[in-house]
């Protein structure tokens, strides 16, 4: 006797598969540190450049043409880190931004398309001193412009 077993249309069941396999991807991401993540490493510290990173777009703001109050550092040009102290380094970072509200959408060709938004990315540098206390990392200087209060990213990420 041959025994068969109910099945929904053909291949459902592998896209079931894959659906979970996506999640289980996607929890695996989201169960990562990024400091840990070897793209974060700076001078062969790890999670340094998600530290300045999180600390820069908490704190800066970039006087282009215009004024930025929110930007994103998007990319890092060169990077020279020092270490004068045991728990400290000096970080030279040339860097480009962009403001956060514009993702590049705006249209060159069309007058009064973004307006400010527009000028609000370029490149800079700045010079960043950060802290090591155990494993945790700490922006305790940056030069540059920035706003008036100074935040601190969450030390969990």
């Amino acid at each position: 006797m041959v025994s068969r077993r109910a099945t929904g249309p053909a291949g459902s069941g592998s896209k079931s598969r894959r659906w979970l396999r996506l999640c289980l991807v996607i929890l695996g991401l989201a169960a990562c540190d990024p400091r840990d993540n070897p793209a974060w490493t700076l001078g062969g510290e790890p999670g340094l450049l998600f530290t300045i990173k999180q600390y820069y777009e908490l704190n800066a703001f970039e006087r282009n043409t215009y004024l930025c109050t929110n930007p994103l550092l998007e990319g890092v040009t060169y990077s020279r880190v020092s270490q004068s102290q045991p728990d400290r380094f000096d970080v030279d970072l040339g860097y480009y931004y962009r403001d956060a509200f514009r993702n590049g959408d705006c249209d060159q060709n069309r007058i009064g398309r973004c307006g400010m938004f527009r000028a609000c990315q370029g490149f800079a540098e700045r010079h960043f001193v950060v802290a090591k206390d155990k494993d945790q990392l700490r922006v305790v200087e940056m030069n540059g412009p920035r706003r008036g209060t100074v935040w601190q990213p969450n030390a969990g990420g």
